[in-house]
């Protein structure tokens, strides 16, 4: 079973760590596999802050933010991605927060409005211009990613800002003043030249790379022929789901979009 991680109600009421993760440009301190360490690990000389997470099955987790990447005998820095499909889901996801909550503690340290010092907010997660009382909090973009279906197939694509030449599901963030489903239809006609008609909800997924909430749908095809946005799609074809080409793992909300309709499509022709 995995580890059960409850997020923190009060980030300042901090009890001391049982759990520790510790990151430094980016990158997170491993031992094999293994990013959450049972003591400090560091000189607390060494930590430019850290930052209450909450509880992993009962023990208090935070994250340690240093200057630099230390060499420690046995350990090695990593980032994020090399972890996908490693370790369970809900760990994933705890490296994930501590990574966002890194990112925006260090992005945030002068005011963007008058360029003042900020200090923490004294109650939420967020930091204060003393100056101009701006708050900023921790930033999450959210997107929709979506897989076109059409009977018995699905449209997946390789995307032009992609290194690898994994196929996968269509995304797009939202825009202002969009609903989720709104965002989906501008995006598929925008990437591919199709319009879609009756949408699935399937789920959703922090995916920090570095803030954003997917929300995934399953849509089907309405209308149109494939016509590729060339800065967004490099390729995109109609696949059977017998017939499917390498795809993100399950872990990841494409990889669940594709399985959950191939596993559909199957159970129809039972």
């Amino acid at each position: 079973m995995a580890d059960r991680f409850v997020p923190a109600g009060n980030v300042w009421a901090v009890p001391e760590f049982a759990q520790h993760i510790i990151i430094a440009e980016g990158l997170i301190l491993c031992r094999d596999d293994l990013f959450l360490h049972n003591t400090e690990v560091l000189a607390s000389e060494a930590v430019r802050s850290s930052h209450y997470l909450g509880e992993l099955s009962g023990q208090a987790c935070g994250v340690h933010v240093v200057s630099r990447q230390i060499e420690i005998v046995g350990y090695e820095w990593r980032n994020l991605r090399s972890l996908l499909t490693r370790v369970e889901e809900s760990l994933f996801a705890l490296a994930g927060r501590a990574l966002q909550i890194s990112h925006w503690d260090g992005q945030h340290q002068f005011c963007g409005r008058c360029g003042t010092p900020t200090i923490y907010h004294p109650s939420d997660r967020a930091r204060t211009c003393s100056a101009c009382d701006l708050t900023v909090y921790p930033r999450i973009s959210p997107c929709v990613i979506m897989l076109v279906t059409r009977g018995q197939e699905c449209l997946l694509a390789r995307h032009a800002s992609h290194r690898n030449a994994m196929y996968t599901a269509l995304a797009g963030f939202i825009e202002p003043g969009e609903s989720a489903e709104q965002a989906l239809a501008r995006e598929v006609q925008e990437e591919v030249g199709l319009s879609v008609g009756e949408l699935k909800y399937v789920g959703s997924q922090s995916w920090p790379f570095p803030g954003q909430l997917m929300i995934g749908y399953l849509a089907e095809w309405q209308g149109g022929d494939l016509c590729l946005d060339p800065n967004e799609i490099e390729e995109a074809e109609w696949f059977h789901y017998l017939s499917l080409p390498a795809i993100p793992p399950v872990q990841t909300l494409s990889g669940r979009l594709i399985h959950t309709f191939a596993e559909m499509v199957a159970a129809k022709r039972r």
